[in-house]
């Protein structure tokens, strides 16, 4: 990385006439860890970032309050992170504190996501989670509304079960392992390793509720407005890498750097990355925002927040002005 990012920098310099570090401008961008982080991974590693004249730094978050809040109160700049995290920060309806307005707007899409329900190898079915304790991220923001969907659908109630928040899919799994929690909702590549411990699989959360736009990159309004030329970057960073993901010569590389970034083995990389470009958790082609999918995530708010408050319309959450010019409209 540091060589690209070197090439990179001495040919801006040679173009411009002007100091290489001074065409250097560094982003702070905090994420999940995991398959869907894997634009913002390939950008860095492949020099996509460096050709745009910025260094990103990036921050796994341990869960969705502390990279919500830290990035409201300005401690980071970017954040990759489930759009519905975003929708309840904005509404009001977010679990960790952050201090003064809140105008969050999402600048680029992502993917559906995998979601696995993931349980103790003892517990076969849903209905045998009656009673029992499901390991989540935030009791209101993410994919808790999605599972209580899911729950729905097989039967269970919301007083037959308990929802406890561990933090992000790492943590949920740890929870798994330590046998502190029946059940878990898993994204990948941490699914492949549950079910290779052997923790039952009860099935795909979001298969639930139909299109659902769960990644999405976003930033605080203002941010945006005051540092256009590092937004546009950035996205522009960010497309350049799903166009290499999605050329299949470049998949075994791909494998390499999702196991160095999340310290796996590349057996259990590789199934994420497959699930990049192929399959329900595939990455938009050039990280496209799906519409649909963010009136599903609003639709599944409203019908499960305890506020009961009226989401949308769907453009107030997004503006794609900066993906455009990363695009080139």
């Amino acid at each position: 990385m540091r060589h690209l990012m070197s090439a990179a920098l001495l040919a801006a310099s040679i173009a411009t006439g002007s100091s290489a570090m001074a065409q250097t401008r560094t982003l702070e961008v905090i994420v999940f860890a995991g398959a869907s982080a894997m634009p913002i991974y390939v950008a860095q590693e492949k020099g996509f970032f460096a050709k745009e004249g910025l260094t990103v730094n990036v921050t796994a978050t341990p869960s969705s309050g502390f990279q919500m809040s830290n990035l409201i109160n300005g401690k980071f700049d970017i954040a990759g992170t489930a759009s519905d995290n975003m929708i309840a920060y904005q509404e009001g309806q977010g679990t960790a504190a952050v201090q003064g307005p809140v105008d969050l707007i999402m600048v680029m899409g992502g993917s559906s996501t995998e979601l696995a329900l993931m349980a103790q190898p003892s517990i076969k079915t849903i209905g045998e989670l009656k009673g029992k304790q499901f390991a989540l991220d935030s009791l209101s923001t993410g994919y808790a509304f999605v599972l209580r969907k899911m729950l729905q659908k097989n039967g269970l109630q919301p007083s037959d079960y308990e929802f406890v928040a561990v933090g992000g899919t790492r943590e949920r799994l740890e929870a798994l392992k330590e046998g502190k929690m029946a059940a878990a909702l898993v994204s990948e590549p941490f699914t492949t390793q549950a079910k290779n411990a052997g923790y039952s699989f009860l099935g795909e959360a979001v298969s639930s509720v139909g299109p659902y736009l769960a990644s999405v990159q976003i930033t605080n309004r203002a941010w945006a407005k005051q540092n256009e030329a590092a937004m546009v970057g950035y996205l522009r960073g960010l497309v350049n890498a799903i166009d290499w993901l999605y050329d299949e010569k470049n998949t075994d590389e791909a494998v390499k750097i999702l196991a160095a970034k999340v310290k796996i083995s590349e057996a259990v990389a590789r199934p994420s990355v497959i699930g990049v470009t192929k399959g329900q958790a595939a990455l938009a082609p050039k990280g496209a925002l799906d519409v649909a999918g963010l009136r599903t995530v609003l639709a599944v708010r409203e019908e499960f927040s305890d506020a009961k408050k009226k989401m949308g319309p769907p453009e107030k959450y997004y503006d794609l002005s900066y993906y455009n010019k990363a695009l080139g409209k």
